[in-house]
């Protein structure tokens, strides 16, 4: 997979901006600020989900516009593919429109979105030691670059646990109304918890060895359905799931949401040799495991969809070590897709000269890298 070019208008801190990588990996440096995690943002917009950073539609405009967008031009196995999306402007209220190959979609769980992105942020670095939704997010997206159709199934469950809640507290006397939703419900979350758990399994056989500096890692999906779904039919699983949300119709009228689901779903993270949760794990390790982890996801999207997918990295090198930073950028040499990576100075990157595109990126009106 190939990203041949990127345009931005009226995005974040861009009047305009074209990027037309010309080789394999691109090096995006500049001042804090600049707009290198933009960029990067704009790319994971164009795949199923919020993008990396999970920011509100109102966030995306340069200076709170209510029109911006974002056009792409990528080769999928050598085939062309123009992807965009952006703020439909005209309209009363901004709607958020995609577009495949100039023809407007509905939305993005409409289709099998082609184009996949795996991506690293410097927040991740706090992903063991803050809340499981965060964990869970970052599980969905490698999830859904592995299997698209996980979009929908997400989007479906939250759907309808949205409209039960709401019923719960105005009508909740309305049984057949709340046992169809809780079938929704239950229907797919089953199909949720289905694509974790085999993600999750087929993550764990392409990462138990070590990928030169890093470590061989191993993924542990905590979901009760989840496991369920090991020693049982998933339509004995969806039964059983609509038992459990209708014996809980009370408790969660009072708490106001659902108690129980796979919304509620973690997953805990281990470096397989020293057998050390990343919870446990120091800040340089936890990264180090994260991005094995990554790693691994990409080799086995590679295999599952025919192309590795994107690859995202932003501020990768920080809390890594010397020789996991010359590791990383070996590996990222032989890397079967557009990479683009960021960092404050280009001294670091001195490994990938002669592969990669360097690029400074300023607070310019118009800058075209090309």
């Amino acid at each position: 997979m190939q990203l041949t070019r990127l345009s931005l208008c009226r995005f974040r801190n861009y009047d305009q901006i074209t990027l037309c990588p010309q080789a394999p990996i691109v090096v995006l440096t500049g001042e804090n600020g600049s707009g290198k995690t933009n960029l990067l943002e704009a790319v994971s917009l164009l795949t199923p989900g919020r993008g990396l950073r999970s920011a509100p539609l109102g966030q995306f405009g340069q200076n709170g516009s209510t029109h911006w967008g974002i056009a792409s031009h990528i080769l999928v196995d050598g085939e062309p593919m123009e992807l965009g999306t952006g703020l439909q402007p005209g309209t009363d209220t901004p709607r958020r429109i995609f577009l495949l190959n100039g023809n407007p979609l509905r939305n993005q769980n409409a289709w099998e979105n082609p184009l996949a992105a795996v991506w690293l942020t410097p927040q991740m670095d706090r992903l063991f030691s803050e809340s499981a939704s965060g964990r869970r997010r970052f599980l969905d997206r490698l999830v859904m670059a592995a299997y698209p159709h996980h979009a929908r199934e997400l989007a479906a469950y939250d759907r309808a646990m949205s409209q039960r809640n709401r019923l719960l507290q105005t009508r909740s006397n309305e049984r057949v109304w709340l046992s169809g939703l809780e079938a929704a419900m239950a229907r797919h979350g089953v199909s949720v918890a289905a694509a974790r758990n085999e993600t999750v399994r087929q993550i764990n056989l392409y990462a138990q060895q070590d990928m030169d500096a890093f470590p061989a890692v191993q993924v542990r999906l905590l979901c009760g359905i989840a496991d369920r779904l090991d020693g049982a039919p998933a339509l004995q699983v969806e039964d059983w799931l609509k038992e459990q949300l209708a014996s809980s119709r009370m408790v969660d009228r009072e708490k106001g949401r659902t108690s129980f689901g796979v919304h509620k779903s973690d997953f805990q993270l281990t470096d397989v040799k020293k057998n050390l949760p990343a919870a446990l794990a120091s800040t340089g390790q936890q990264k180090s495991l994260l991005i094995g982890l990554i790693l691994a996801h990409a080799r086995l999207v590679r295999d599952h969809r025919g192309t590795a997918p994107l690859l995202l990295l932003d501020e990768p090198l920080v809390h890594l070590d010397e020789q996991r930073r010359l590791s990383l950028q070996k590996i990222l040499q032989n890397f079967q897709s557009t990479v683009l990576i960021t960092g404050t100075d280009r001294a670091p990157f001195a490994p990938l000269q002669g592969h990669a595109q360097f690029a400074t990126l300023r607070q310019d009106a118009f800058l075209s890298i090309c």
